[in-house]
């Protein structure tokens, strides 16, 4: 009975804090829990341009003094955790810090394995702040709402049928917020991702009345150029550790034709099967890239994704991927099997294609990082949508720097195709194809 009383004395103290501590239980805190939100290609976490090899975790930040993250480092490709502030009517406006797994430091005793060799179940501790510096796996924020973002990608293999692989074999890290000297540990949200909380959190990052301006038009030529924005539009909240080449194919689906992507593929780890983020994949002799894909989105809000060509998937011939995009409604039995597909999807939206590279290794001279580096850029003010002769003219850039490692694409009647396979395509229109 005595237990049961101080029990019961500690809920009522509790419960008073949080009481004299409105802030802390905000509504825009999405149900008082941990990870509200999770993105991905599917279900409505389809927005804000997702990859197929990711799973992206969103917390809300909302007036507290410290939000603290104790987590095991997961069995994946990559993960990392990104704050982003937001202006007063909560639209995101910056990031305000940036940490990925190899900057992670281990808790005391523990080892990070995307730094030395170590068997799993290393912890570690990242707290998000807006009162104290940034030091350490410390992030600080300066806007009183922000979002935190933990983003996954490319689990491994789950051979011990642990039931988490999407997670790379750990659970949610855990979370505990701090206000006013109050600290409270918040309770995984159950279930993640209610319909209810992903619309208010679309009216929040898509204000009523955004809306896309201006079209894609139609291309002036068959070729296709992929190039880079200087700046991603930050209401997609993009990666740090990411940089990308977008492509515009034109408003309209040309009926009767298809649209060939071909590139050499940059060398990425051998996580899947078990190896550090250091030991290239099988076929390569060093590691390029972290990560690399090439995707299909529709350009309508909110950006959901169409599909995408990993690292991990792609077929490659040679080190060479070759990528067709088609109005079927499934994969055609005209394409040979070394050759990768992407529907185009919905004919009532417009599409962009764009194509990541993620952090890479200082000795390689052909990531879009280096495009990017030399200034082959092009303005993207979403929701304005760019004109094409800027986009051609950085295309044509960054095709220099990056070499065969440039994605050359451009639309092709399918009867072309089916004779005459990809050189017949781009033939014309590549200038290094016959050295290749």
């Amino acid at each position: 009975m005595k237990m049961f009383t101080r029990l019961s004395i500690v809920s009522v103290l509790i419960a008073l804090a949080f009481l004299f501590n409105p802030d802390i239980l905000r509504a825009q805190n999405y149900r008082g829990c941990a990870w509200p939100l999770g993105f991905s290609s599917e279900g409505s976490g389809n927005t804000l341009a997702p990859d197929t090899a990711s799973q992206l975790w969103n917390m809300p930040f909302d007036n507290y003094d410290t939000m603290t993250i104790k987590g095991t480092y997961p069995n994946t490709r990559y993960f990392s955790f990104t704050a982003y502030d937001t202006d007063s009517s909560k639209f995101v406006n910056g990031t305000a810090g940036n940490l990925y797994d190899a900057e992670i430091s281990p808790d005391s005793g523990s080892i990070n394995p995307f730094v030395k060799p170590g068997a799993g179940d290393g912890t570690y501790t990242v707290v998000i702040s807006r009162t104290g510096q940034t030091s350490g796996n410390t992030i600080k924020v300066s806007s009183d709402f922000a979002w935190v973002i933990l983003r996954l990608y490319v689990p491994n293999a789950d051979r011990s049928l642990s039931g988490q692989s999407l997670m790379g074999g750990v659970p949610l890290p855990a979370i505990s917020v701090t206000k006013n000297g109050v600290t409270q540990e918040l309770d995984p949200c159950s279930p993640p991702y209610k319909l209810g909380d992903v619309i208010v959190f679309l009216q929040t990052v898509f204000p009523s009345g955004i809306d896309l301006k201006g079209n894609e038009g139609t291309p002036s030529s068959d070729r296709l150029w992929f190039a880079p924005p200087a700046n991603p539009p930050l209401v997609l909240m993009p990666n740090p550790d990411n940089k990308y080449i977008g492509m515009f194919p034109g408003d309209k689906y040309q009926p009767g034709r298809i649209i060939v992507i071909r590139g050499k593929a940059p060398s990425f780890p051998g996580t899947f099967d078990g190896s550090p983020i250091w030991i290239p994949s099988r076929g390569f002799r060093s590691v390029d890239v972290r990560f690399w894909s090439l995707c299909n989105y529709d350009l309508a809000l909110p950006v959901p994704a169409v599909g995408c060509v990993s690292d991990l998937t792609a077929n490659l011939e040679d080190s060479y991927y070759t990528v067709v995009i088609s109005d079927d409604l499934i994969r055609p039995d005209w394409l040979r099997s070394n050759i990768d597909w992407l529907p185009w999807g919905s004919e009532q939206y417009p599409k962009t294609i764009f194509v990541r590279n993620m952090l890479p290794a200082a000795s390689f001279p052909h990531s879009v990082q280096k495009a990017i580096a030399r200034g082959c850029t092009f303005n993207f003010d979403f929701p304005t949508l760019p004109e094409r002769d800027p986009v051609d003219a950085a295309g044509q850039c960054a095709q220099q720097w990056m070499g065969d490692y440039y994605p050359v694409a451009a639309w092709c009647d399918k009867s072309t195709f089916i004779a005459g396979g990809v050189r017949a395509c781009l033939d014309e229109k590549d200038r290094n194809w016959k050295r290749r």
